[in-house]
């Protein structure tokens, strides 16, 4: 039998669970420093006894056993923890990796369609802006995590659906497609400084300023989606995290978005497209617990 430590380490929240006696146990979320995550997760495993595992899900890019955070001063290494901690084993996965793993272990009131389609293959797409921007595919049933939205494409495109000029504040996607983007973009606008919780609250209450910049969100990163349903024949894309699950109300006409900018003769594929709202709070521990059943 497994006793683990399941953690997700995001760029703003650590959650933690554990799994042991078969049981995994309810899911903890607090805000922890870069300098107090190894004494954190040494109290735990102190604390609870008895655990020879530790899987972590890790907001930034594997390289073989660490992950180096995008939106944090610590690299997370799974020997070093493996030897503070006395462990047998130390897993780690990228954030949106470990979604890609918690579709096996969700029940289906955790997705909910918001646009019908045909899916005909098995492909994939997660997206989620939140502190960054969380890409992964799924291609013939393989996991392949990504670090797409700190890319330095051209966002001048996307800053002409905001009526803004090109600006060096904006070099990555997910310096749109974020929800420090969506603030950069408010204040940019409209010279004002805001949260992007206060700006959804206002959008959804009607609030002309705020709708503005989240309609063109939406549309933002709705274009993004059909250049890498195009690229990868995705034919499901999974939204997740809690900014587009805050946005559920506008979520509903999204469709409109769909094949809007992309080559119109492939725009017949956006039709066989399924879209998904992923609802679960804690899909990073899940996928934690996926792969911990999964290894030997």
């Amino acid at each position: 039998m497994k006793n683990a430590l399941l953690v997700d380490l995001g760029g703003t929240n650590v959650r933690h669970a554990f799994f042991t006696k078969n049981k995994l146990s309810s899911i903890i979320k607090k805000k922890i420093s870069d300098e107090d995550f190894i004494p954190y997760l040494l109290k735990l495993t102190e604390e609870k006894g008895n655990i020879d595992y530790l899987v972590i899900a890790a907001a930034g890019p594997k390289e073989k056993k660490s992950i180096k955070l995008t939106n944090r001063k610590l690299i997370v290494d799974a020997t070093e923890l493996e030897n503070k901690l006395k462990l047998k084993k130390c897993f780690l996965l990228n954030d949106w990796e470990a979604v890609a793993h918690s579709l096996n272990q969700l029940k289906p009131k955790s997705l909910m369609t918001i646009k019908e389609g045909t899916p005909s293959n098995k492909n994939i797409l997660l997206i989620g802006p939140g502190t960054g921007l969380g890409v992964t595919l799924i291609i013939n049933n393989q996991v392949i995590s990504t670090e797409f939205g700190n890319v330095l494409s051209s966002t001048a495109g996307m800053l002409k659906n905001f009526e803004l000029n090109s600006s060096k504040k904006f070099s990555s996607l997910e310096s749109i497609l974020s929800g420090p983007g969506i603030e950069l973009l408010y204040e940019e606008k409209f010279q004002k400084k805001l949260s992007s919780v206060e700006i959804i609250n206002l959008a959804l209450n009607g609030s002309e300023n705020e709708f503005y910049i989240l309609d063109n969100f939406l549309k933002t990163l709705i274009s993004i989606i059909d250049d890498l349903v195009l690229t990868f024949s995705i034919e499901k894309v999974i939204l997740g995290g809690a900014i587009l699950n805050s946005l559920e109300p506008m979520l509903g006409s999204v469709h409109k978005y769909f094949s809007s900018g992309m080559n119109p003769k492939y725009s017949h594929l956006i039709e066989k497209v399924q879209v998904i709202l992923l609802k679960e709070d804690e899909p990073g521990i899940y996928g934690c617990l996926e792969l911990l059943k999964n290894v030997d």
